[in-house]
């Protein structure tokens, strides 16, 4: 087998200490051509993208920048399931780039699955009010949430 490329992938998810319902997403790409960053800011209680910014540090084609401007489309977006089917209408196809759908996919949708354990681990939530939002709010979010909550 030989190696051919190397694509390193990374998400940090934060806090706003001013606003703890505000969480920030950054998502990294590096490789030999790409230096890429994602930045989000979710309004986790709405489940809605409140600022988005599109970063382009290294990139093949000068064009490539041009996504960029497209980040602005991103805010007032719900984060709910539907959000992979919504973004790939922006960032797709002649007029996207598929890195910056990697980057919003390997970031966003699993979001929730930070948030509330972290809200848990932190002691704003217990257990129990995490399975009530899941079993509410995020029953069809997945296999397992659809087969623990059917009725």
């Amino acid at each position: 087998m030989i190696k051919t490329a190397e694509r390193n992938l990374k998400v940090d998810y934060y806090e706003k200490e001013e606003d703890k319902n505000i969480w920030v997403v950054e998502s990294h790409m590096s490789e030999e051509e790409h230096d890429i960053t994602v930045t989000l800011e979710i309004d986790m209680e709405q489940l809605v993208i409140g600022n988005a910014k599109i970063i382009f540090n290294r990139y093949p084609q000068a064009e490539c920048k041009l996504i960029e401007k497209k980040a602005k489309q991103l805010v007032g977006m719900n984060v709910d399931t539907m959000f992979s089917q919504n973004v790939m209408k922006i960032f797709m196809g002649p007029e996207g780039c598929p890195n910056i759908m990697t980057l919003l996919n390997i970031a966003v949708p699993g979001i929730i699955y930070y948030y509330y354990p972290y809200k848990i681990k932190s002691g704003e939530i217990t257990r129990e009010q995490f399975y009530e939002i899941l079993r509410e709010k995020e029953k069809n979010a997945c296999l397992a949430h659809s087969t623990m909550f059917a009725d």
